[in-house]
């Protein structure tokens, strides 16, 4: 009889601290309701997964294609949960380009935006080219 009343008490005990600790996550996660995210950024490859994004190669470059969080969802209790970027801007040393016309997707540049010469640039090449080789034949 008294192993039963042991481990009548030792049950109670434990839904007390269960109890307990629930109502210690609900004023935890209305804490993290009112503090803004300090997450939400994408600078690499493993924070564009982390975020929930995909690491495509372009003929652009190397961008990380992720949704951007909604305003109800910029504070840290839904951090780590894969939702995206705060915001479009602020992420990585590149610019980045907003996905429209919905807005809710960014392109995080991870490299260096690769950018098509200009006509110009282009005749200019061409004419150095043709000059050298007008050189080398007349050389030859």
């Amino acid at each position: 009889m008294a192993k039963f009343h042991f481990g009548a008490s030792a049950l109670g005990l434990t839904f007390a601290a269960l109890s307990a600790t629930t109502a210690f996550a609900q004023v935890d996660d209305a804490e993290l309701m009112k503090t803004v995210s300090t997450e939400g950024v994408v600078t690499s490859d493993q924070t564009c997964e982390y975020e929930g994004g995909s690491v495509m190669t372009l003929e652009a470059g190397k961008v990380c294609f992720v949704a951007v969080r909604g305003t109800d969802f910029n504070t840290k209790l839904y951090d780590g949960q894969g939702l995206g970027v705060i915001k479009c801007s602020g992420n990585g040393q590149f610019a980045n380009e907003l996905v429209q016309p919905s807005g809710a997707f960014c392109r995080v540049f991870l490299e260096q935006k690769k950018v098509a010469p200009s006509r110009a640039e282009v005749e200019a090449a061409t004419r150095a080219e043709m000059k050298a080789a007008e050189d080398l034949a007349e050389e030859g």
